[in-house]
């Protein structure tokens, strides 16, 4: 019995180990970003950096005349990693009264996948798309809604107000010189895991045990970000006359329309 355990057992180690090492090495893990028709996209969240920070230039206050008098430049690197671990933990109880004989071992492999990109934003060139965009029906400064975790709230607008209350800082740090003069990172890690197996229990022996078969992924998304001046800071930055002629169309359109709607009476 004892030989026909230990061949048993020998074959559910071999069987199962081909699985479990053909399987990461075959199956690419899936980052935590949506897909379209076309794959993986991380559209969603280089739109959602220029939407909040087209939403920062737009304020028309000290902040964004700050960005845009002192020409910001910003640096944005997208970190997508997932990391898919396999693992075997069986456990055998061979019975014969009065002794019971206990056999276990643990087996694991994982994969760990990665996606880096940077991308470059001028506050000034963003805030040009921004009126080219809103003359064609669009708006940039609309955030869309959110498909993934990056493509949510990044807090842009937190880390700008915030470093503009510092004092004593080094403005005149480029983007190449550590990080430029401010900045930051937010990261989200998503974990799944699940485990199990059956659970024989027969006269001589019991096995393989509930915790026979495990996996587990692990998504860390990251996006760093950081602000430093342009070489075109403190020149006056100043919108074209066809930009000035349109933005002041628009709001007497909002104008009137708001003196229309407050002229209407409900019907009683």
């Amino acid at each position: 019995m004892r030989e026909a355990v230990r061949r048993w057992s020998g074959w559910l180690w071999i069987s199962l180990s081909a699985v479990l090492l053909s399987g990461c090495a075959t199956v690419v893990p899936n980052f935590d970003i949506p897909a379209d028709q076309n794959g993986p996209t991380i559209h969603s969240i280089s739109r959602r950096v220029s939407c909040e920070l087209v939403q920062l230039i737009g304020r028309g206050d000290a902040t964004s005349d700050t960005l845009l008098g002192d020409d910001m430049v910003v640096a944005v690197q997208l970190n997508l990693t997932v990391n898919d671990t396999g693992g075997l933990s069986p456990s055998l109880t061979y019975v014969n009264a009065p002794f019971a004989f206990g056999l276990g071992g643990t087996l694991s492999q994982s994969r760990e996948q990665n996606f880096t990109q940077k991308y470059y934003y001028s506050v000034r060139a963003l805030r040009k798309e921004a009126a080219e965009v809103r003359k064609l029906g669009g708006n940039l400064a609309e955030c869309w809604p959110t498909d993934t975790n990056l493509a949510g709230e990044l807090g842009l607008k937190r880390t700008v107000e915030l470093a503009l209350t510092a004092q004593h800082v080094a403005w005149d740090k480029k983007l190449s010189d550590d990080g430029g003069v401010f900045g930051g990172y937010v990261n989200f890690v998503v974990t799944k895991n699940v485990n199990g197996g059956p659970i024989w229990t027969l006269t001589s022996f019991v096995g393989p045990g509930s915790t026979l078969g495990s996996f587990s992924e692990v998504n860390t998304d990251k996006l760093t970000f950081a602000f430093a001046r342009g070489d075109k800071a403190g020149t006056p930055f100043r919108e074209s006359g066809r930009v000035k002629a349109d933005r002041l169309i628009e709001q007497i359109n909002i104008n009137q329309l708001t003196t229309q709607l407050s002229g209407v009476r409900p019907l009683r």
